[in-house]
């Protein structure tokens, strides 16, 4: 995922909730975007936020946001949808992805797409309306993708390792990195790639330069499901024991005891003085502050929310379930 995306599941980032999700059969449905409402919630403390929440597909299981455009892969559609932020009420772009899309990255010159189905990436050029994506096959199963300068990473679930895709060929590079069991959520920050292996509480951290493992897998909590790197941190979301681990970004160190937020903490997103954190049991998002590690509680939508983005002046929530995302800004 991107930062704040990494980007960013359906109710749950591991392995049992991907399986559900791709499990479905896969069906080519018209995409109708339309606002579906627009209300005040009440943020704790008393301030109001506003939350437009939009159709956007058959099983939507991911969102990322590169300038103003936010894209929002749609699952049993096997497409992506692009909305533009500044004018929401327009017509949106929709594009084919690969089968069942999982996870997307954004950037501002390339969008990726994870298909979990037929173990492939979708490349689409987002300055090209008419661009039908290159499918790039990676030989093993894509669970999550995030971009680097020169690259995009794949995280391979059940092989236990990440695949690197080079941005100007489009091709593999190299054999796999072996990680750890089931790594699914992958984010990029700090000069390393950094891996959440589901399947036995650690976080790998991938020299980009050298593809290799550095050091030891580092130990965070139980059945973590997602990673964010930021405000000097790297952010990872245990859903197994309701906490969010926090690692230092330079040396891999834990910072701190974990934080508990309760819940089934599942996806973060990192603003700019903030980390929210989405739990998909319950339907809220939780803030952290980073300065005192104090959590509250912004907001509730409920449902069955799965992933979190921040970016075009709003937090973007992706609900599966509903096949919506929601807008929250204020």
């Amino acid at each position: 995922m991107t930062t704040g995306s990494a980007a960013m599941a359906p109710g749950a980032r591991g392995p049992h909730s991907r399986l559900a999700l791709v499990g479905i059969g896969v069906l080519l449905l018209a995409l109708l975007i339309a606002p579906a409402a627009v209300v005040l919630l009440a943020r704790t403390g008393g301030d109001a936020v506003e939350e437009e929440t939009y159709q956007v597909g058959q099983l939507p299981a991911d969102v990322a946001i590169a300038g103003s455009t936010v894209w929002v892969a749609s699952g049993r559609d096997d497409r992506i949808v692009a909305l533009d932020a500044d004018a929401l009420k327009d017509r949106p772009v929709v594009r084919s992805a690969g089968s069942s899309p999982l996870r997307v990255a954004a950037t501002s010159g390339s969008v990726w797409t994870a298909n979990a189905a037929d173990d492939s990436v979708t490349r689409l050029n987002p300055l090209l309306t008419g661009d039908a994506g290159r499918r790039i096959p990676i030989g093993a199963d894509a669970v999550d993708v995030a971009v680097s300068g020169d690259a995009a990473w794949v995280t391979n679930g059940s092989r236990g390792t990440v695949t690197r895709i080079d941005s100007v060929s489009n091709e593999v590079l190299g054999p796999p990195v072996r990680t750890g069991r089931f790594p699914t959520a992958i984010a990029v920050g700090s000069n390393l790639v950094w891996v959440v292996n589901s399947g036995d509480g650690t976080v790998t951290r991938v020299d980009p330069r050298e593809n290799l493992v550095v050091g030891r897998p580092l130990p965070v909590g139980r059945d973590p499901q997602d990673v964010a790197v930021g405000l000097g941190s790297v952010w990872v979301a245990n859903r197994g024991d309701g906490t969010v681990t926090r690692l230092s970004a330079r040396t891999g160190r834990a910072q701190g005891t974990p934080i508990r937020v309760g819940g089934a903490p599942a996806a973060l997103a990192v603003t700019r003085d903030a980390v929210l954190v989405l739990d998909a049991r319950s339907g809220a998002v939780v803030r952290i502050d980073p300065r005192t590690g104090g959590v509250t509680r912004p907001f509730d939508l409920g449902g069955s929310p799965g992933s979190i983005a921040v970016g075009a002046g709003a937090a973007w929530v992706v609900d599966a379930r509903a096949g919506t995302v929601t807008r929250i800004a204020g």
